[in-house]
């Protein structure tokens, strides 16, 4: 059970919304029109948008037409992951939100109220997933011309219309976009979007948990960088790398706001364990690339910090002050990310107390089962492990050192087997597409090939004109009404992609993330 929280702020950008009025599952007529605005559509007060089916390059986000259109997505809920995949193919008939102003799907004259019903000559049997992906790749690849042929229900119209999309072509290589050359090209559109986001004092724009959630975004933004430029001192994108690591060194201390609200009484919304463990990670890895003997001291400071964090049972909850709302302390994701933060950490040369290693790897063994980790080691909460969890924990081990531990080989054992299973898991949908696909690449390509085996149709889907990324609907959004990916915006979704496309070396020359991924062997070759 989670509990996501925070000040969420609409889009400012592109088109004006328009009410879109809904009853039941109908939609009138009166919602026709100009329609939502990318690239959440109709947000509401402290809330960022719709939890939307994103439709790829065509530049469109829908919504499954036989259901109720979802209000604004934020807020507080807590829920607990049924592990099942029911709806995560998406819908047989998806009707069009929101358009990317001047995309593909605009240009072609797709409405808003337009429902999409298949693709070619097919329609949708078992959701729309897996067909619009595959049809987006030929489409890409230069089939038909680029042409994207879909079948839309339109309001007025008896039969089924037939409109033609024209994508931008890639050439063959589009077939296969998680390898290179194809996935430079879109590694490269991913990092000139998030460069154009990136504010002049190094951060991103606060969504989810303000001004830690800025900072873990511009960790996850300068991991990025780092995995993608052959020199971060020089390089063109070291002055991206220079004011991400500003921007966390500035911040990363920073009073929790959520802390620092809190009434006598109340319980912790504190969320401070979060970024702390994402600045490790991001300046561990500026720190082996670089041997800046500064960034050892901020390590260290931030390692203490963590070790200071822990709770009483090895754990580690969102950040410090007791017992949240919900009545729990630790939960495992947090765990699993302090464990590789403190491990980047003595890999840079800095002191992590070893009863600390200890009382976390007590806790661990307490919580798991079967080598999957559990959500926390409380009553009902034991052994339900998923790949997310599992594959943080499994990382911190290895930077600790810990790789040939029975425990560790437990773990091990449990993320090669289920490192494509990331709909098992709980929360944030693209926390677990990103930590499996890190876990994947450090594994070797029978993981990795497991993993993209699985996930290649949503990586084509979450693509967006602009070289964004976007956030989907799965069973547990579905379920509850609110997706924290959507919650925590644009920025976080493409640098959780563009991480993933890009940690392993590539043979043009991108070194990747050798140190987090524990891929020693490459690291005297960079420096």
């Amino acid at each position: 059970m989670n509990k996501l929280h925070g000040v969420l702020v609409s889009s400012p950008h592109l088109r004006i919304a328009v009410c879109l009025l809904v009853v039941a599952t109908a939609w009138p007529s009166t919602a026709m029109g100009q329609g939502e605005p990318w690239p959440f559509g109709k947000a509401g007060r402290f809330q960022r948008g719709r939890d939307l089916w994103n439709l790829g390059l065509l530049g469109a986000k829908g919504w499954d037409a036989d259901r109720a259109l979802p209000e604004a997505t934020g807020g507080r809920r807590s829920s607990r992951s049924t592990g099942a995949p029911a709806g995560d193919e998406g819908p047989t008939r998806l009707r069009i939100i929101v358009l990317f102003p001047g995309g593909p799907a605009d240009k072609a004259g797709l409405r808003p109220g337009d429902v999409i019903v298949g693709v070619g000559k097919k329609r949708f049997k078992d959701g729309f997933l897996h067909p619009l992906a595959k049809a987006l790749k030929k489409a890409e690849s230069g089939a038909g011309k680029g042409m994207l042929s879909l079948l839309v229900e339109r309001e007025g119209h008896k039969k089924a219309l037939r409109i033609k999309v024209a994508v931008p072509v890639m050439g063959r290589m589009a077939l296969k976009p998680t390898r290179d050359p194809a996935r430079e090209e879109i590694v490269d559109a991913a990092l000139a979007w998030l460069q154009q986001r990136q504010r002049k004092d190094g951060g991103y724009e606060e969504t989810l948990s303000g001004r830690g959630g800025a900072v873990i975004q511009a960790c996850l933004a300068g991991l990025c960088y780092l995995a993608n430029e052959k020199d971060p001192r020089q390089g063109p994108l070291a002055p991206a790398i220079r004011k991400a690591a500003a921007f966390v060194r500035e911040n990363v201390f920073a009073t929790d706001r959520f802390a620092s609200e809190r009434k006598p009484g109340e319980p912790s919304w504190d969320q401070s364990n979060w970024p702390l463990a994402h600045a490790a990670i991001f300046l561990g890895e500026l720190h082996g690339r670089t041997g800046d003997p500064d960034l050892v001291k901020t390590l260290q400071r931030i390692a203490d910090q963590l070790s200071k964090n822990q709770v009483q049972s090895g754990g580690w909850a969102h950040g410090t002050g007791g017992k949240n709302a919900l009545g729990y302390l630790e939960l495992n994701i947090v765990t699993g990310l302090a464990l590789c933060g403190l491990g980047m950490a003595r890999q840079a040369g800095c002191d992590v107390s070893e009863r600390v290693i200890l009382a976390a790897r007590r806790y661990i063994k307490e919580s798991s089962s079967g080598g999957g980790v559990g959500y926390s080691a409380n009553p009902g909460q034991k052994g339900q492990g998923n790949i997310g969890r599992s594959a943080a924990v499994w990382l911190g081990y290895r930077l600790l050192g810990l790789s040939r531990k029975p425990d560790t080989l437990r773990i091990k054992s449990y993320v090669e087997r289920n490192a494509g299973n990331v709909m098992g898991g709980h929360a944030s949908l693209m926390q677990h597409i990103l930590l499996a696909g890190l876990a994947a690449h450090a594994l070797g390509s029978s993981a990795v090939k497991k993993y993209w085996q699985a996930v290649e149709s949503d990586l084509v889907l979450a693509r967006a004109p602009d070289g964004s990324f976007q956030p989907r609907p799965w069973h547990e959004t579905l379920g509850l009404g609110s997706n924290t990916d959507v919650s925590f915006g644009e920025v976080w979704t493409t640098t959780a992609w563009t991480l993933v496309l890009s940690a392993a070396p590539g043979k043009s020359g991108r070194p990747g993330l050798p140190l987090f991924l524990h891929l020693k062997r490459t690291l005297p070759a960079l420096r």
